[in-house]
């Protein structure tokens, strides 16, 4: 069968992108492998009308509105390799299938690349966390610590300084700037420079830090600067354009640089919001329909004159 549109990605790009696709009348895959990003997480914030859902409910409730849709089918496997081939994508999955589409849209997201910590791994999407927009709130006014390799953990304590101002800056490098330095001054902000070694402590107890100098912290919350991958491979397998910021590039049509493939969600995204993903699927959707529509009327008005 071939598809007018190929989606991968089942997270809330690629199923808002379905939902707007199905009511377009388009015949429509989602292939999805099951592992979003924020799935430790137990609720999600900033997403009006569901703000402290859990993220398992949100999809949950996407796909049974999309049973609605008969045009659009929803397929638990992992995408492995996409290639173009006469103007058709054809996208292969982990249990040996092949699936064809006119149009292929790649919601994959990404992932954080986390430092080697022991202890990080039970306490991310608990007491650890990347995004104080998401977790901020949470922990307002309590002692927060936030751990980098220099620079970019300045940064995203100055983020932090809205929700609180007790903050430990933890750095595994110091390339801090004159500006930084006044900035952590002025702020009465603690800097620590070193390599964090372990966490410990339960959840609802604060943290313990635990550096490779033998220094420790305490501290309510842990807070990441880390560098974002993409998740899925069928980027660099199309040969789709990758910035040095890690996001595929797209035009201002959710177009990336292999025509026909569109982007949507973190994978294209600097804010990463259960939101802002969901809306930029959908606007990826009506490009797709309005330019699958022009080429169906450009192939009428060719039959037209011949």
């Amino acid at each position: 069968m071939l598809y007018d549109v190929l989606i991968v990605g089942g997270g809330a790009a690629g199923l808002s992108a379905a939902l707007v696709l199905g009511r377009a009348r388009r015949s429509v895959l989602v292939i999805d492998d099951a592992r979003p990003r924020n799935a430790v997480v137990d609720s999600s914030h900033g997403f009006i009308t569901r703000d402290g859902a859990s993220p398992a409910d949100l999809l949950c409730i996407a796909r049974s509105e999309l049973a609605a849709y008969p045009t659009v089918r929803l397929l638990k496997d992992a995408a492995t390799g996409a290639v173009k081939r006469d103007d058709r994508f054809i996208v292969s999955v982990a249990s040996g299938e092949a699936f064809s589409g006119n149009r292929l849209l790649v919601a994959t997201g990404v992932f954080d690349q986390l430092p080697t910590i022991d202890g990080l791994k039970e306490r991310w999407g608990k007491s650890v966390f990347v995004c104080p927009f998401c977790d901020g709130w949470e922990v307002q006014s309590q002692r927060v610590a936030v751990y980098g390799k220099g620079r970019d953990a300045v940064e995203l304590a100055q983020e932090i300084h809205g929700w609180t101002q007790d903050i430990l800056v933890c750095i595994e490098i110091d390339d801090l700037t004159e500006r930084d330095r006044r900035w952590i001054d002025a702020s009465q902000t603690f800097l620590k420079v070193g390599t964090l070694n372990s966490l410990t402590g339960s959840r609802g107890s604060p943290l313990a830090l635990t550096f490779a100098d033998g220094a420790e912290l305490g501290c309510q919350a842990l807070f990441l600067s880390t560098p974002l991958r993409q998740h899925s491979p069928l980027f660099e397998a199309l040969g789709c354009e990758i910035g040095t910021d890690g996001l595929v590039v797209v035009d201002s049509h959710s177009g990336t640089t292999v025509a026909g493939c569109y982007a949507a969600g973190d994978a294209v995204a600097k804010h990463h919001q259960v939101i802002i993903a969901a809306a930029s699927g959908a606007s990826a959707a009506i490009t797709i329909s309005c330019n699958l529509l022009e080429a169906e009327a450009a192939d009428l008005a060719r039959k037209r004159t011949t």
